[in-house]
């Protein structure tokens, strides 16, 4: 995502278009940039002689929010799970703070790094 957001601005030379497109980028290839850390967790692990890949081994370890028991129990409440469509809402949301961010860091760079020479 960051990267994308360098070649615009090396492309445009425009902070505006930037902030716009790379930053929308940014945030939206954010979610699909974890998918490589988390491939490894679908490997195949024998456990007591049981064939798990290892998200199964780690969700028997640790409470996993989409399991149908976790949901019986969050849905009598107002809690919802996160997915669906709240993952693409989110999604966006993240590419508009990416956007916006990016215009706050430009003006502060510029205000904070600007040199003045007093003669």
């Amino acid at each position: 995502g960051a990267l994308i957001m360098d070649t615009c601005l090396l492309l445009t030379r425009n902070w505006m278009i930037t902030a716009l497109f790379g930053g929308g980028a940014s945030g939206l290839l954010f979610y699909p940039g974890n998918w490589p850390i988390f491939g490894p967790t679908h490997l195949p692990l024998v456990v007591e002689g049981v064939l798990l890949s290892l998200a199964d081994y780690t969700g028997f370890l640790y409470v996993r929010t989409g399991t149908p028991e976790y949901v019986r129990l969050i849905e009598q409440g107002s809690l919802r799970t996160f997915g669906g469509h709240t993952t693409v809402i989110a999604a966006f949301f993240a590419a508009f703070v990416s956007m916006l961010m990016f215009v706050v860091w430009w003006y502060l760079g510029r205000f904070y790094c600007t040199s003045f020479y007093y003669v």
